[in-house]
């Protein structure tokens, strides 16, 4: 899985990390957040079926600058070519499990 845990300083560089032929899920979290406490190992475990099929960035966002996207926390965005395709606030099971299914190109690894 191709991990970015980073500070993003701007949008050009925000923009970079995006072009790519793959599916981009950036995580937007706070390390002093319950929820994206209690989320987070949600979000890896099932990510880590979709190994080498998405491209994952987890960002802070006391040290990101605001995505006018981003109105609450955790808050995952998904983007396909550079454009933003859908947003999953929470990062609940079913909303993941249907995110990945969703955007992921090829077969699940394991059960």
């Amino acid at each position: 899985m191709d991990y970015v845990n980073a500070v993003i300083a701007d949008k050009a560089q925000f923009d970079r990390e995006l072009d790519t032929k793959q599916p981009v899920f950036v995580v937007f979290i706070s390390h002093g957040c319950a929820a994206c406490t209690d989320a987070m190992p949600r979000f890896m475990r099932i990510s880590q079926r979709y190994e080498g099929q998405v491209k994952i960035m987890i960002l802070d966002c006391a040290e990101t600058p605001r995505h006018p996207s981003v109105d609450r926390i955790p808050m995952l965005l998904i983007y396909q070519d550079q454009q933003l395709q859908e947003t999953v606030p929470g990062l609940g099971e079913q909303a993941l499990e249907d995110a990945f299914k969703r955007f992921a190109r090829l077969q699940i690894k394991g059960p």
